[in-house]
């Protein structure tokens, strides 16, 4: 079966969990199988629990297995990379290439096989990079095959070889076999210092009382190095899954829903006595969503975690956040709320926290103020850096715009 790849093998941590194939009924089909030893905690999905029946997914494959396919310039790359040595090129090639290394715990290898382990890249080099070569173009050739990582914007995943556990001071160093860094760099052509963007939006989100993972612009704000969030503390992974799993939805329709189908969704996977501190979260990410004028925040951009599925689940820390308007100038919220995909105002996000996320008005105004005071404070070190980086003022002159536009909503200034 492995001779012609119609079969991957689903690992969940070190589990060989269960079986993925094309479907001999319908073309673009899968299933997913999962194997007779396989226990509760050893589910690829908060929504696939263990079973004997197939589970059968007519939109590519499984919602769960969608989830870190690679796109854009990272999946052209892969294509042209193996597109002649591959046999029907479709998602199932692509898993059998990047799916031994990818977000969450779940791991992928050819029928029979184990995951491969990934080669080590010294972060520390990275952030002290000062040479002229295209530094990120050598990494997407050395990591791309092992990066089963989703979205638009180039990215890779690297293996720190000094990697640490996070927030593990007080522990022995704890080695990882996989990832333990998103690498991202950015299009010049389409969306220039795209990595500076997404440092200041996230400084604005810790800023603002989001947990966030541990980000730093290095190489001349070439590259955006993130540490994962979904690292265990003893060499392990955390289950992650994003709101298009937990919708149900390929990655194609992250655009299809509301904020409001998010927050019903975190009641019904997120463990009851996390639910309260969840949806505060997701109100921040949210309010500062609305303030930075991100029109990318869909449902993959939003996910929970868990050690498995029979354990806690709670809401992720944020991650890809944004401005899109300083490149798409009408560019506008990615899921509907309150009926429309307008940025709403200060009136419209307090209405939302109370009926949608269970708050308190004065809680809302608390919230809505560390929101400011995040982006507030952020602001003056982005007008610092884009003084002394004149690759960035351009960029950094929108942002400020856009910012205090969002700014004004936020305060409830209607104008």
């Amino acid at each position: 079966m492995n001779k012609d790849k119609q079969r991957l093998d689903i690992f969940t941590g070190e589990q060989r969990s269960g079986f993925l194939g094309r479907s001999d009924l319908q073309a673009r089909s899968y299933v997913y199988s999962y194997y007779p030893e396989s226990q509760d905690e050893h589910a690829v999905s908060l929504t696939m629990p263990v079973m004997k029946d197939q589970y059968a997914f007519q939109q590519g494959v499984h919602p769960v297995f969608q989830m870190n396919l690679p796109e854009g310039e990272l999946r052209e790359m892969l294509r042209n990379t193996f597109q002649k040595t591959v046999q029907n090129f479709d998602d199932l090639s692509l898993l059998s290439i990047v799916g031994h290394s990818q977000i969450g715990r779940v791991r992928i290898a050819e029928a029979g096989g184990e995951p491969v382990t990934m080669p080590q890249q010294s972060i520390k080099e990275l952030k002290t990079y000062s040479g002229t070569e295209d530094l990120f173009v050598d990494l997407m050739q050395r990591f791309g095959r092992y990066s089963g990582i989703s979205g638009v914007q180039p990215k890779v995943l690297v293996r720190d070889s000094e990697a640490v556990a996070a927030n593990t001071a007080e522990l022995e160093q704890v080695t990882y076999r996989d990832s333990t860094h998103i690498v991202k760099a950015w299009n010049p052509e389409r969306f220039p210092q795209l990595a500076a963007n997404e440092y200041f939006c996230m400084l604005a989100a810790e800023r603002a009382g989001l947990e966030v993972p541990k980000v730093e612009l290095v190489a001349q704000g070439k590259l955006l190095i993130v540490q994962r969030f979904d690292l265990d503390k003893t060499g392990g992974y955390l289950g992650f899954e994003d709101f298009c799993v937990l919708n149900g939805l390929a990655t194609d329709d992250k655009y299809v829903g509301s904020y409001q189908d998010i927050a019903e969704r975190i009641r019904q996977f997120v463990s009851p006595h996390r639910v309260h501190d969840a949806l505060e979260q997701f109100f921040l990410s949210l309010a500062l969503t609305v303030g930075v004028r991100n029109g990318d925040a869909h449902l993959k951009n939003f996910g929970v975690l868990y050690a498995h599925p029979e354990s806690e689940v709670y809401f992720a820390p944020a991650f890809d956040i944004v401005s899109t308007t300083p490149y798409i100038p009408n560019d506008s919220l990615a899921l509907m709320f309150g009926g429309s995909k307008f940025f709403p105002q200060r009136k419209g996000l307090v209405t939302f926290g109370r009926r949608f996320c269970g708050l308190t008005e004065r809680r809302i105004g608390q919230l809505l103020d560390w929101v400011l005071h995040g982006m507030e404070s952020t602001l003056t070190e982005l007008i610092k850096y884009r003084k002394r980086h004149k690759d960035f003022r351009e960029i950094g002159e929108r942002m400020e715009a856009v910012w205090r536009e969002g700014i004004d909503d936020l305060r409830g200034h209607d104008g």
